[in-house]
């Protein structure tokens, strides 16, 4: 083993508990002033079949937070946390993996057929709800992909989308401007309606159901930074 492949190794190694340290500051320094639209996670929780919850790449670190404690107030809400099969996805995993969710590697945005047959198996048949980044692991920013699409289409799971925004944030200079909001920021979440995929959307390779899609998580967004603005 070379220096390089050593110091990967390391790196491996020490990330995943020093990034999870500094999301959970993130979390106990921030204060969630408002959560909108929770009637919609109401009512998916209430028919207890799974979903699809999916949020921008950029905006991981409160949605994520939200959807665990939903999962913690509910034990028929079993989450599955969809994961890039890359060195990254890696490192991922061993954060993730020990809050209870459960780990599925493949990718939904890619389409591959082996991953999105993998996820449906979990959703059809373990009742998980798979968190998904729609434009992720490599963008473009705010574009959902078809396999998204070809997946809620499939399982018959609706794509429930959410969104977060902070008083104050810091924007990483990566692909997806991935949001870092500052330590005490006011944080506000959103949910929009959830979406069903139908074999009709299919016709035109799911594109009008990404645009339809893409609509409602910007909707969600725009929701979030209203009501900073307005508490002002």
């Amino acid at each position: 083993m070379n220096l390089k492949q050593r110091r990967r190794q390391l790196a491996a190694w020490l990330m995943p508990p020093l990034v999870w340290g500094l999301i959970r500051l993130i979390w106990k320094t921030c204060r969630i002033e408002a959560v909108l639209g929770e009637e919609h996670m109401q009512a998916l929780r209430a028919t207890k079949t799974p979903f699809i919850p999916c949020y921008w790449h950029q905006q991981q670190i409160f949605c994520v937070r939200y959807l665990l404690d939903q999962a913690a107030a509910d034990p028929n809400l079993k989450l599955g946390y969809l994961i890039s099969p890359s060195r990254d996805g890696d490192m991922a995993t061993r954060m993730f993996s020990s809050q209870g969710v459960h780990i599925i590697r493949g990718s939904a945005t890619r389409g591959g057929a082996q991953a999105l047959r993998e996820i449906y198996l979990q959703i059809r048949k373990e009742g998980l709800s798979p968190i998904v980044t729609p434009d992720g692991p490599t963008g473009p920013i705010y574009k959902t992909k078809p396999g998204v699409a070809m997946l809620a289409q499939l399982s018959k799971a609706p794509l429930l989308p959410l969104a977060y925004q902070a008083s104050s944030v810091w924007y990483l200079r990566s692909w997806d401007r991935f949001m870092l909001p500052r330590p005490f920021s006011r944080i506000v979440i959103a949910l929009g309606e959830p979406m069903q995929v139908d074999r009709d959307d299919a016709k035109d390779d799911f594109r009008a159901a990404c645009e339809r899609f893409d609509e409602r998580l910007e909707q969600a967004s725009a929701a979030c930074q209203h009501h900073l603005q307005d508490k002002t």
